[in-house]
Parts: structure tokens; C-alpha cells; sequence
């Protein structure tokens, strides 16, 4: 990975203030999520750069060569920390339950407490349906297990996220969309945005691949936009993929880019963005986890690669 130094970001001594807080106060992380201060209204006609960081409630550790890298708390929650500084990202997606959004929470108490908070004004997306765990039997079964509409309530959460992966031949998928159905219906109680990440998947000797084929990734967008009471609150999350305006003229849907695997390189990944937010106004931007956060040994630092995403996501607010 490249070279980044999660003490000069977090250090060792308000990392370990972390777990000292939930010991001393476990409702610290709600008594700052009340206070923080929220974004007006959603996003409106702006575009989003968001950086996913929901993998680690999935136990998909890895990033790069390295098959824990995200396991490292400390060096990861440093690299949101780094990135969620910056004008140029909109918000985090990650998973509530004693997670990824709590921790950060607790850290903009702890910086707020010296003036340096970083999570005011930032969109905060809790990602929903974790259960589904890599290789295993019921990989496809994946149950909502992160919060209900009220939880989202009370931690003043902007929008939510769930992950939607189809094989014809796993009658395990049919359950997935039943969760799905169910998620939209809770959110839509209390009008929280609810991205759907539509994915067809194929079984290898590896687990599951997401299988781009765009007439497939149309017909499951199709199947998408119709769950639920209501698509007033719902967003994509799709790949960008060959014949990527046949797929997005398949919705009127505000869509979301996500990162995908690892690219050749940073010019080409950002030339794949570019396309994508070129294509239709229905393109808002992107959701990218680890081609953000772990940029290739030879590519730039966190906060760099988030910054010239952002760049390229934004460009539309600026000349539109």
C-alpha cells in the first residue's frame, strides 16, 4: 500500500480514547449524533463523492495483496478521518452496529471537544443487510442486521444503503430481494434515501463474481426499482460497465457509481468516472471504498485519490 501514517492522523492516544469513551460512556456516540450538525435537506441537484467503508461487518478484510488490511482499526479509521476532511467528499457509508459510523462519531466528539470536528455537514449511510458472509452456505441469504428506521432516527443517519446480489440458480436470492422489499418499506416511514445495489452474480472457485453483463444488470435494475411501497426514496448503486448508457436509459432513478475492483490505474479509473457522470443526469455520483481508501503501492495517498474523484464528481455541479 502506499506510504501513510495513521499515527500522524489519529493518534495512538485519542485512538485509545476510542474504547476508553464506550467504557466510561457507552451513550457517547448517540449524545454526539444528536448534536452534530447536518447536512440541509439531502443532496438536491448536487452530485456525491462518498467513501464506502462497510466491507469489515461483512469480515471482507481485504484490500490489494494484503487479506486483512482493513482489519487494521486504527489505519483504517485514520484514512476516513483523512478523507472525510476534505471539501471534496460528501459523506461515509458504513455499518452502525458497534462499527464503522459509531467510531467516527465518537472521534468528532473527541476533535470537536478541541474545535476540529469533521463529520458536520457530511451525509452518514448505514449500511443495512451485512449477514451474507463471504463463502458461505447462505452467502446470497443476507438479512438486514444493521439498524431499523428509528435507530436512523435517533443517529440522525442521512440515508441508508443494501446490497442486492442475484444468481438464477440460488433460491437463496429470492429471500435477499424479500429483505430488500422489506428495507425500502422501513425507510420509506420516515423518507430516508435508500440505495439498492443491484448485482447478478456468478459462482467461481473464488465465491461469488459480479457478472457486468449489461442486459443482465437492466433486467435486475428493472427488478429493483419496483420494490417496496414506494420508489420516491430510492437510488442505484451500480458498476460502470460496457454499454453503460443502454443501462443507465434503463432508470430514471438518481444512480450512483461504486468503485468495483482494482483498476490498471489512476488515470483510467478516473476516466471510467468521467464517462459514467457524462452519460445522463440520472448519474449523481459515486460510493468507493477500497479503490479509495487503498490506492495501489505505486498511486497516491487516501486523501489525494479522494480529492481527484471528487473533482471529477463535482465538475458536473460546477458546469451544469
Amino acid at each position: 500500500m502506499s506510504s501513510f501514517q495513521k499515527d500522524m492522523i489519529i493518534s495512538k492516544n485519542l485512538y485509545e480514547q476510542i474504547t476508553n469513551r464506550r467504557l466510561i460512556n457507552p451513550r457517547y456516540s448517540l449524545e454526539v449524533a444528536e448534536k452534530r450538525k447536518r447536512r440541509e435537506g439531502f443532496v438536491g441537484t448536487r452530485s456525491i463523492n462518498i467513501v464506502a467503508a462497510d466491507h469489515p461487518a461483512r469480515g471482507s478484510l481485504k484490500a490489494g495483496n494484503d487479506a486483512l488490511a482493513m482489519a487494521d482499526r486504527h489505519d483504517l479509521l485514520a484514512r476516513l478521518m483523512q478523507i472525510l476532511q476534505s471539501e471534496w467528499v460528501d459523506g461515509v457509508l458504513g455499518s452502525m452496529d458497534i462499527d464503522i459510523l459509531e467510531e467516527l462519531l465518537i472521534l468528532h466528539g473527541l476533535k470537536s471537544e478541541a474545535g476540529e470536528g469533521f463529520l458536520d455537514n457530511k451525509l452518514l449511510i448505514a449500511s443495512l443487510n451485512r449477514g451474507g458472509l463471504p463463502g458461505s452456505d447462505w452467502e446470497l441469504d443476507d438479512p438486514i442486521t444493521g439498524p431499523d428506521a428509528s435507530s436512523c432516527v435517533k443517529y440522525g443517519l442521512d440515508a441508508v444503503k443494501m446490497l442486492l446480489r442475484v444468481h438464477m440458480s440460488d433460491k437463496n436470492s429470492l429471500k435477499t430481494i424479500r429483505y430488500c422489499a422489506d428495507g425500502i418499506r422501513d425507510m420509506n416511514t420516515i423518507d430516508r434515501p435508500i440505495f439498492i445495489e443491484p448485482l447478478p452474480v456468478v459462482p467461481t472457485e473464488k465465491g461469488y463474481k459480479v457478472d457486468a453483463d449489461p442486459d443482465k444488470l437492466i433486467q435486475l435494475i428493472s427488478v429493483s426499482s419496483a420494490l417496496g411501497d414506494s420508489s420516491r426514496n430510492v437510488w442505484l448503486k451500480i458498476p460502470f460497465t460496457d454499454q453503460f448508457d443502454r443501462v443507465v436509459a434503463s432508470t430514471t432513478l438518481p444512480t450512483v457509481i461504486l468503485g468495483g475492483g482494482a483498476s490498471h490505474s489512476k488515470q483510467e479509473f478516473l476516466d471510467n468516472i468521467r464517462r459514467a457522470m457524462d452519460t445522463g443526469r440520472q448519474v449523481r455520483g459515486t460510493m468507493i471504498g477500497r479503490n479509495m481508501l487503498y490506492p495501489k503501492d505505486s498511486g497516491p495517498l487516501p486523501l489525494e485519490m479522494a480529492e481527484s474523484i471528487g473533482k471529477v464528481v463535482h465538475h458536473k455541479d460546477v458546469s451544469a
